[in-house]
């Protein structure tokens, strides 16, 4: 949240952050739309979050886009790690 602060206040609109995948189920779920509300109210433009994901999360928001990399390449999540 320190993060989201600073890219608001310093107009930046650009959020980066590391260790999603060390959140709960709930806090991934909850962490997600907070990131989802935060780009529909303009907040912020983009996010990069990384994480490591066993599978696609399921219901993704529109404003959401995974990423898969592998072998220093970014591509189309795949279905399952």
């Amino acid at each position: 949240m320190i993060a989201a602060a600073i890219a608001e206040l310093s107009g930046v609109r650009l959020l980066m952050l590391d260790r999603f995948d060390v959140l709960d189920a709930q806090g991934r779920e909850d962490f997600i739309y907070w990131l989802d509300g935060l780009a529909s109210e303009g907040v912020i433009d983009s996010a990069i979050v990384a994480g490591t994901m066993k599978a696609l999360p399921a219901g993704l928001p529109e404003t959401i886009q995974p990423l898969w990399i592998d072998g220093a390449a970014a591509g189309e999540m795949k279905e399952a790690a």
